[in-house]
């Protein structure tokens, strides 16, 4: 396992099917500019958080992914607005409305009838 996706979470699909994954969560400059960029992969059930982001770009990356736009919800969760599925190297892509932020995992990692509902916050691994 990667040792930058320290935080635990767990995605809760609209049919209630709970997956557990690992978060990253970007927040300095620089780190929320590369994201992703020139990986070769991206970890299974891993993603990173972009808080306050409302535009994403996949300039320079090497694979697909999938991104959930998500906002705010209860303490410690974020709700899902939408899903977007195996978006393509070299685009930008726009926040829908509603959306505070975006996590983004490898191509795949969930099925576009089953979307993530909410995605409860991440707690620090000791």
């Amino acid at each position: 396992m990667n040792d930058r996706y320290l935080d635990e979470a767990v995605a809760v699909t609209v049919s209630g099917k709970r997956v557990p994954i690992l978060t990253h969560t970007c927040k300095g400059f620089i780190e929320r500019f590369c994201g992703l960029m020139l990986k070769r992969e991206v970890p299974e059930a891993c993603g990173l958080y972009f808080p306050g982001c409302r535009s994403i770009h996949t300039c320079m990356m090497r694979v697909p992914i999938d991104v959930v736009w998500v906002r705010e919800g209860e303490p410690g969760e974020l709700d899902a607005v939408s899903l977007d599925v195996a978006l393509k190297p070299w685009r930008f892509f726009a926040a829908p409305r509603g959306a505070t932020g975006c996590v983004e995992f490898r191509a795949g990692s969930f099925d576009p009838a089953d979307r993530p509902a909410e995605i409860a916050r991440p707690k620090k691994r000791k």
